[in-house]
């Protein structure tokens, strides 16, 4: 039990790291961030646990149980982006222990421990353990599942139906049918390969199916009759089918994006998926033998039981191939995937601590290589987006950390000291990891117009009486800043319409659509209010206030 207590400390340590500095120091960043921020601001607000709506709008993109989460997070600490955050936050945290505790089970405790370390300091999850997003809540309910059907199967008991039904059905109160579909068929694949199909005609099936029912069940059940089935249709068409069939929202990518889009988003651990990968494929067919990265086995290299390794290349096999298929892509959908490749990866690192897997000569010089040139290419890269981002090339120290690790580990490998070599570069990549989530969105949002120009202009008082409207640029945090609905004007004579009530009306539109002289006359009568950059629409936006609102200010700077 102390050893236990000592690794998740640790765990702890990294994902405190990775995941709270400065995370209410930004604003939210658009699209999904703003809107599900939003959606479960408007949820409270109406005080309904059922229809979610954003901008007063159905909303149907997502099922209800992260606007959930987000409302009793509102509930202890207000709203406010940090707190539409915390749910991600401690969903990552579950699903880095999970991990670990699943890897002792497949294994042993070092294993696990470095596969949680792992995960946690992967730059996706960085990025995701820190979203106004489902993806981490989502995460945390996969590994569950995976946890507790391991769990119960491999102790030869038939009662994990149940856990795992329940769990499935969280996950499908989180992202839709993707959060039971994915990891059926994973199970359904595993029992297969292992030739043990005839376990899954099991009595306890109906019952578990029904225990999923009555957890995902209720909502749905509710969510249709309150939308008259609006919600559903909608949801399962254009959410689920559609995004399957073809590309939305400019969202597309070849069969491989996939295979480009995973190296970069799990650094620094996947400068080792060559060894990792030819190391898992050896065991999961039980067979040993030199290929590539690794060198001729000693005795202890001999090969290990292939059921943990076939299990996860089940779990990454199904959610890389059915996204890959998938029109619509983004980085996030295989997300799922990542403990899995954590838990590969935390079993190489400690079958190679143990020296039970001997490494190919080439393989930690070309790994430090690709460290110290992550390193450069991030260092680089800041000092030119300085040209276009201010601030940016103040944060090109970042880039020395991983160049310090690969020279630290380096020495420590021409020493041969094995041990230090793989802490040195452990510490290097929670660091690198750590340290740009901790500094990269804050220097970001200094060129973010939303939270910037409602706060200039005063909009965000609850208590006045007003209306917000945009022309040709829409960020939905907007609406979470505004605190009230805002309008979408598509022309210039809904815009004067709009700036001629006698009502305060407060109009944000971006400069070059200001200059058009379409809206020149339309605007003259009315006063700029305030000014500010947005790197998303990569113009500046205006705050124009008509005569009826309260006392303008001169524009505010452009801040670039």
């Amino acid at each position: 039990m102390r050893e236990r207590l000592g690794d998740y400390a640790v765990l702890l340590l990294v994902v405190g790291l990775v995941s709270l500095p400065g995370l209410g120091s930004y604003s939210l960043w658009d699209v999904d961030e703003g809107v599900n921020a939003e959606a479960a601001r408007e949820m409270a607000e109406a005080d309904s646990w059922i229809v979610p709506t954003f901008n007063y709008q159905l909303r149907t993109a997502k099922p209800v149980l992260l606007y959930w989460l987000q409302r009793w997070s509102y509930a202890v600490g207000g709203v406010s982006e940090g707190w539409a955050r915390g749910p991600s936050v401690l969903c990552g945290l579950g699903a880095v222990l999970l991990c670990y505790e699943l890897g002792r089970r497949l294994w042993d405790r070092a294993s696990g421990l470095w596969a949680g370390v792992i995960l946690g300091s992967a730059v996706q999850f960085a990025i995701l353990s820190r979203a106004a997003t489902p993806d981490a809540p989502l995460l945390f309910f996969t590994v569950l599942t995976f946890f507790a059907f391991w769990w119960g199967q491999e102790q030869g008991r038939r009662a994990w139906w149940h856990p795992v039904a329940a769990a499935c059905g969280l996950a499908v109160l989180t992202k839709g049918p993707i959060g039971a579909a994915l990891p059926g068929l994973v199970i359904l694949l595993y029992f297969l390969w292992q030739k043990e199909g005839r376990r899954l005609l099991d009595g306890r099936l109906l019952s578990a199916a029904g225990l999923f029912l009555l957890t995902a069940g209720p909502w749905y059940a509710l969510v249709a009759s309150e939308t008259r089935g609006e919600w559903v249709k909608a949801f399962i068409g254009r959410e689920n089918l559609e995004r399957f069939a073809r590309p939305m929202e400019g969202h597309g990518g070849p069969f491989f994006y996939y295979a480009l889009v995973l190296p970069v988003f799990f650094l620094p651990w996947s400068l080792w998926l060559i060894p990792v990968l030819e190391h898992t494929g050896q065991q999961a067919v039980g067979r040993v033998r030199r290929f590539l990265a690794l060198a001729e086995p000693s005795t202890g290299g001999e090969a290990e039981d292939p059921r943990p390794y076939r299990f996860l290349v089940c779990w990454i096999g199904v959610y890389l191939l059915v996204f890959s298929a998938a029109a619509t892509k983004l980085p996030n959908y295989i997300f799922p995937l990542y403990p899995a490749l954590a838990l590969l990866t935390g079993r190489f690192f400690a079958r190679w601590q143990r020296e039970q897997v001997p490494l190919a000569r080439w393989v930690v010089p070309t790994a430090l290589g690709l460290l110290a040139a992550v390193g450069l290419a991030a260092g680089v890269g800041l000092l030119v987006a300085e040209r276009w981002y201010h601030g940016l090339g103040l944060c090109c120290w970042l880039g020395l950390i991983p160049v310090g690790g690969a020279a630290a580990g380096w020495k420590a490998w021409k020493r041969g000291e094995a041990a230090a070599l793989r802490r040195r570069l452990a510490v290097a990549g929670i660091a690198f990891v750590a340290a740009s989530a901790a500094v990269l969105p804050v220097t970001l949002d200094r060129h973010r117009a939303p939270k910037v120009l409602v706060e200039a202009s005063g909009i965000a008082e609850p208590q006045r009486d007003l209306r917000v409207g945009t022309h040709r640029w829409f960020a939905p945090s907007l609406v979470f800043y505004c605190g009230r609905e805002v309008m979408n004007l598509p022309d210039a004579a809904a815009v004067r319409r709009f700036l001629e009530t006698p009502t305060p009306a407060y109009l944000f539109l971006p400069a070059p659509a200001a200059e058009e002289a379409s809206l020149r006359a339309v605007l003259a009568p009315h006063t700029c209010l305030a000014r500010q950059y947005d790197l998303l629409a990569r113009c500046d936006i205006l705050v124009v206030a008509n005569a009826a609102a309260l006392t303008p200010s001169a524009c505010t700077p452009s801040a670039r």
